[in-house]
């Protein structure tokens, strides 16, 4: 079995080998269409890759002297390890944080089993490439700028039905 970092590396190498063989210029307009609707697929769940991965990261410093996650790598934050790692610019990586903030999922306690996230719908439609970083953001937005004006219960259902207009379901 690949490990995610193994396969990654061969979509790389995959997305390479398309970029040199200078096949895209020949295709017809129907094929660049295509081509465009499969590159914003393989680009949203880039995002969620690294939306994930950012979620997954324990940001709390860690006891016992040891560095937290950033500061292993020479980072002061997470946006910082993002800027240099992702090449991107600071709101870039701004943005990435938050998704992840709102699709993390914290581990329960006394069973050490996953709690769900913030976002659950948002999040599994961020898995399965429905929405990407920018379209998490624009849904959970005005949820979170009422803060605690809305209650668990009405942010859930609102998280259901985001998620399902994003999907298209009526």
């Amino acid at each position: 079995m690949n490990t995610p970092v193994e396969v990654l590396v061969q979509v790389v190498a995959d997305l390479d080998a398309v970029l040199r063989s200078d096949a895209v210029a020949g295709l017809s307009d129907a094929e660049k269409m295509t081509l465009l609707r499969v590159a914003g697929q393989v680009q949203r769940r880039v995002e969620a890759v690294v939306v994930e991965t950012v979620a997954s990261v324990d940001a709390r410093p860690a006891g016992s002297g040891e560095l937290a996650f950033c500061g292993r790598f020479g980072c002061r934050t997470m946006g910082e390890l993002l800027q240099r790692v992702l090449r991107t610019d600071a709101p870039g990586a701004g943005r990435v944080v938050k998704a992840a903030t709102a699709v993390r999922r914290e581990v329960e306690v006394s069973s050490g089993g996953w709690l769900p996230a913030r976002w659950p719908a948002l999040r599994a439609a961020l898995l399965d490439g429905t929405v990407g970083v920018a379209g998490v953001l624009a849904a959970i937005g005005p949820v979170e700028q009422a803060g605690a004006r809305v209650g668990t219960g009405d942010r859930l259902l609102a998280d259901a039905e985001l998620a399902a207009c994003a999907r298209g379901i009526p």
